[in-house]
């Protein structure tokens, strides 16, 4: 599995229309919102390829100016492989 936190820029006035889509895509999830406006998103994904995706699909979204990750972790892919 694959979890990354990650910053989300989008245009004044995007955040409703932004959060219910986001809301739509599995794995997805709105925690908060950073004190300089962007959205905070956790995104779960099967692996690092999956989440790869999941940030360029948010990253198309209308009134999306960037999707910026803060942080990644496969550490329990690098277990499994090590088994």
């Amino acid at each position: 599995m694959a979890m990354g936190s990650v910053l989300l820029k989008m245009k004044d006035g995007a955040e409703e229309n932004l959060c219910m889509s986001l809301a739509k895509i599995p794995g997805v999830s709105v925690e908060s919102k950073a004190p300089s406006g962007e959205l905070i998103v956790l995104v779960e994904s099967a692996d690092i390829n999956e989440l790869h995706k999941q940030c360029m699909e948010m990253e198309r979204m209308e009134g999306v100016l960037g999707v910026y990750p803060s942080y990644i972790t496969t550490e329990d892919e690098a277990m499994a492989a090590e088994k």
